[in-house]
């Protein structure tokens, strides 16, 4: 092999792993996942509000009933091209505080620990007309909002300005 063949086949090389290594798909984190050593440094009946929020950082959430428990929600997606994204990792990390503010519980759900909820998708209906394709087309021409016979607007003849 040539020194000529020789620099051209590496740099086809390190292009094609390059190219490799770009496939890979991106994981985004939202949230906070607090690491598994952190939350084993908190002791139930030691530690306050104060040095866990100094540990963990502020709560993703507080119980809407009780402001003595606190969540710490996080999930890890990761996403191939237009796909849905696929949850790698899911985790809730709930501390509860007695009424002196000194940590009682420490619980992690996970993904398995924790059930689905099915998002409801329904619509709120709105007022007005919608739009099909034709009138989409006319409307952007201008026809739509006018009579075209009197060439009088149709808001104005409703009463609107």
């Amino acid at each position: 092999m040539t020194p000529g063949s020789r620099r051209l086949s590496s740099a086809a090389a390190g292009l094609a792993l390059l190219g490799l290594a770009s496939c890979s798909p991106p994981v985004e984190t939202r949230g906070n996942i607090p690491d598994a050593v952190v939350i084993g440094e908190i002791k139930p009946g030691v530690h306050t509000k104060d040095q866990v929020s100094q540990l963990l950082g502020t709560p993703s959430s507080v119980a809407t009933f009780d402001k003595n428990t606190w969540y710490y929600l996080g999930r890890k997606t990761e996403s191939v091209a237009f796909f849905k994204p696929e949850t790698i990792e899911a985790q809730t990390v709930v501390i509860r505080f007695d009424d002196k503010g000194v940590v009682s519980e420490i619980r992690r759900l996970d993904r398995e620990s924790g059930r689905e909820i099915d998002v409801v998708e329904r619509e709120t209906p709105t007022r007005g007309k919608e739009l099909n394709f034709v009138r989409a087309i006319l409307g952007s021409m201008g026809f739509l909002g006018r009579n075209p016979l009197s060439g009088e607007a149709a808001y104005k003849k409703e009463g609107r300005d």
